[in-house]
């Protein structure tokens, strides 16, 4: 079962600017412990050509981020299945390959609350757990998410998922990579574009499995421009895309807090995501907490949390978010 939680701590309610390069600070959900922090970045495109695939062009263009903590060693396929594991609005197709590790042939985010992860072709449907379907019946070419309001995409023999790095596989990053201006990748390999740049993103040389993190290191995975195509020289094969910057409010547990007192009561207001139960957390330290109430079950409409005793000489809160 997923289990996670996002907090967000407040002598009085403190905000992070935003800036032109998103970066770490501002990730607003986490999964996993560690010293280390690598992060995911995903974006849901519509692709250039619509070779071989009938699958719908995601109802919006959306890059999302999620952070990571990890101690020793771990691979992008781990941090990749930890996260999907954690966010129950984060689902994926998925195969496990006995050469190459892990595969990912559909991604999707539920951004409306209610109704059941699942992709259908018209034929078959297929239901996700804990987020990943692992045996897929349907045809990824031609599937859609049952919730229309989902941003999903999916390919195989159509536009697939395409993997990036950070420049140089370095790690090291505070901020995620830009890609610049320049509408497409710069290839550095004349003869079968399979290596090159945008921006500051690298085009992976290696799956999931064999992409080793490092401290900062930034993976980034995003919909192909089109189908690939045997001629070398074909415009879709050229035509890539890393990320965009991401928006990390989006992927936030608890969003738009703010606290204040009332009539003598400490109170936060938020808006809150569906089902995940919250808890109000208090602290005069900022070392040790004390759960002053607790599961308050989230709707997607913003919900109030009450310290109805709050100490008389000062108090940090924090909202926490667990899916059971």
């Amino acid at each position: 079962m997923k289990k996670s939680f996002v907090a967000l701590a407040l002598a009085g309610l403190c905000f992070v600017a935003k800036s032109s390069a998103v970066s770490l600070n501002e990730i607003q959900f986490w999964i996993g412990s560690g010293t280390n922090q690598a992060a995911l970045v995903i974006e849901w495109s519509t692709p250039e050509s619509f070779g071989y695939t009938t699958v719908p062009a995601p109802i919006a263009d959306k890059s999302l981020i999620w952070g990571y903590r990890f101690n020793g060693t771990a691979t992008a396929a781990q941090m990749f299945s930890a996260i999907v594991a954690a966010d129950p609005r984060l689902y994926a197709v998925e195969i496990i390959d006995p050469k190459y590790g892990l595969g990912v042939f559909g991604i999707g985010f539920h951004l409306g609350g209610g109704g059941d992860l699942g992709i259908t072709d018209g034929t078959a449907t297929n239901y996700f757990t804990n987020g990943v379907l692992t045996n897929a019946t349907i045809d990824v070419d031609a599937a859609a998410p049952l919730n229309t309001g989902d941003l999903y995409w999916g390919g195989l023999g159509g536009p697939n998922w395409e993997l990036w790095t950070e420049q140089g596989d370095a790690g090291g990053l505070l901020n995620c990579p830009d890609r610049g201006t320049n509408t497409y990748w710069t290839s550095t390999d004349p003869v079968y574009d399979s290596s090159g740049f945008d921006g500051q993103w690298d085009f992976a040389q290696a799956g999931l499995a064999g992409l080793q993190l490092t401290i900062g290191s930034l993976i980034g995975i995003s919909v192909a421009a089109g189908e690939y195509e045997p001629d070398l020289d074909a415009p879709y094969n050229a035509h890539k895309h890393a990320p965009a910057e991401p928006d990390p409010v989006i992927t936030a547990l608890i969003k738009n807090l703010t606290g204040g007192f009332q009539g003598g009561q400490w109170q936060g207001q938020f808006l809150s995501c569906t089902n995940w139960f919250y808890s109000l957390e208090r602290s005069t330290d900022l070392q040790s907490w004390t759960t002053v109430t607790n599961g308050i079950s989230g709707n997607a409409t913003n919900l109030v949390t009450v310290d109805p005793a709050p100490p008389t000489d000062k108090a940090f809160y924090r909202v926490r978010a667990d899916l059971p």
